[in-house]
């Protein structure tokens, strides 16, 4: 892969606490893929992930579908962020794939699904995001 926007700034704060890494990026399609380390301190009452969690990492897969797509140049806002939770999501490593469905001068619309090690799909999102300079 060649060298990613990611590497050359470190992880925000929020990226670090969801385990953050990234596995593959495709700028040219406005594709990525990302794996979460969800951990112990994140669960409710029920043992399973917080869905506010759950939704961190979705959101936190879509944007970078957008910085990957522009080099870094523009980053997003986000304007509403719609999930559904299928499946109770566990501690461990879950895999983000996020894209860049559409996109105007300035409102880009965005998806990601949340996965399994063994590929079962646990939650999925849209969201408009406004779209901003980097910087």
């Amino acid at each position: 892969m060649a060298e990613s926007f990611f590497s050359r700034f470190p992880a925000p704060p929020c990226a670090e606490l969801l385990g953050w890494e990234l596995i593959a990026e495709y700028p040219d399609e406005g594709r990525i893929e990302i794996a979460f380390h969800p951990t112990a301190q994140m669960l409710n009452p029920r043992g399973t992930v917080q869905g506010g969690f759950v939704a961190a990492m979705l959101d936190d897969t879509m944007g970078p579908a957008l910085v990957s797509m522009t080099g870094g140049a523009e980053v997003p806002a986000s304007i509403d962020l719609n999930v559904s939770f299928l499946k109770p999501v566990m501690p461990g490593r879950v895999i983000g794939k996020g894209r860049v469905v559409g996109r105007g001068r300035s409102v880009a619309f965005l998806e990601a699904e949340l996965f399994d090690e063994g590929g079962e799909l646990l939650a999925r999102a849209t969201s408009s995001a406004r779209i901003m300079a980097f910087g």
